[in-house]
């Protein structure tokens, strides 16, 4: 089947300006700012840019297949309370680890039984079952009298994942490797080009016989999945959960996406896409840290570059076509 993806030179294109926008944008950090470039500041960039990544690695394929999964920010919730409370009952961390990703794929399963089978919209049952993750997150909590109360990890096999090789996080290279692996699956098997193809449309991939219901069901799991191995990693990190450590990390992850070159609608994009929109917003969000500027800056400052982002794909997407239109005459 014939699917609506932009040509090669096009996505390169594309590409090649997420990069420029990323290495001006370090130019001009490097400049104003003082140790942007260290060693450190790198390395911390890197890992603060793998939890949000890590999240849109799995949004990604979502959103290409033309959904999206505003459940996201919920599972990290759900996953990080439970990683807490199995790591106190002293099982190895690797069990924790495993045992994070798997709750994490099932919330996703979850997504996938009530928009393939219920035939709810996406928008709606992520949203909703988002709430549900978000309220057992708080059921599960430690608390102190009628407070909510945060516990620290003290097991120390779990705690060991938050480590480095050469000052590099764990975090940072199991996202760089996952980035690699899922953007394989996402263009090189039946399963990412039939993902492409539902983006593209729908209607016409089921029509070709593609089984629509199982593609969306399988970007479901892999985007809760995804969402799990962040909310694992990140606990690790920080040696504790707080109930609101996912919120919000769905929008984000979403405009990640977006900037990166993930079009909302689906059809276009790759997971490369989402790992470079993950950097590039941590980026910003580093460096105007670094100007001292207020929270209320960042928030608009990431609206605005979501509008431009959006707006750009846009125009350069309709001159494309109409250079593709151009040629074929």
């Amino acid at each position: 089947m014939k699917t609506n993806r932009r040509p090669k030179n096009a996505k390169s294109i594309r590409r090649m300006i997420s990069i420029g926008l990323l290495l001006i944008m370090a130019i001009v950090f490097t400049l104003t700012t003082d140790a942007f470039l260290g060693f450190r500041n790198i390395a911390n960039l890197l890992k603060d840019s793998a939890y949000l990544g890590i999240i849109a690695l799995g949004m990604a394929f979502v959103m290409i297949g033309g959904g999206i999964d505003l459940s996201a920010g919920g599972i990290v919730c759900v996953v990080g309370i439970l990683c807490v409370r199995l790591s106190m009952t002293g099982v190895p961390g690797i069990i924790v680890v495993l045992g994070g990703i798997v709750l994490g794929a099932f919330c996703g399963v979850i997504n996938a039984f009530f928009i393939t089978k219920i035939r709810l919209t996406e928008f709606v049952a992520t949203l909703a079952t988002g709430f549900i993750f978000t309220g057992l997150t708080l059921v599960f909590s430690f608390r102190q009298g009628h407070s909510i109360t945060t516990v620290p990890v003290v097991n120390k096999s779990y705690l060991a994942f938050r480590g480095n090789i050469g000052g590099i996080y764990y975090i940072t290279i199991i996202w760089i490797i996952l980035a690699i692996i899922l953007y394989l699956l996402l263009t090189k098997t039946s399963f990412g080009l039939h993902t492409y193809a539902i983006g593209s449309h729908s209607r016409s991939a089921l029509m070709s016989g593609i089984d629509t219901s199982k593609v969306k069901a399988l970007g479901y799991l892999i985007s809760g999945g995804a969402a799990g191995l962040a909310a694992v990693l990140q606990v690790t990190l920080i040696g504790a959960s707080p109930p609101n450590i996912g919120t919000g990390y769905e929008f984000r992850a979403i405009a990640a996406c977006v900037v990166g070159g993930v079009v909302l609608g689906g059809g276009k994009g790759d997971t490369l896409s989402a790992l470079l929109g993950s950097l590039f917003l941590v980026m910003l969000l580093n460096g105007l840290f670094k100007f001292g500027l207020s929270t209320s800056w960042e928030y608009i400052l990431q609206g605005v570059i979501i509008l431009i982002a959006t707006a750009f794909d846009a125009v350069f997407n309709r001159i494309t076509a109409k250079r593709l239109l151009a040629q074929s005459h």
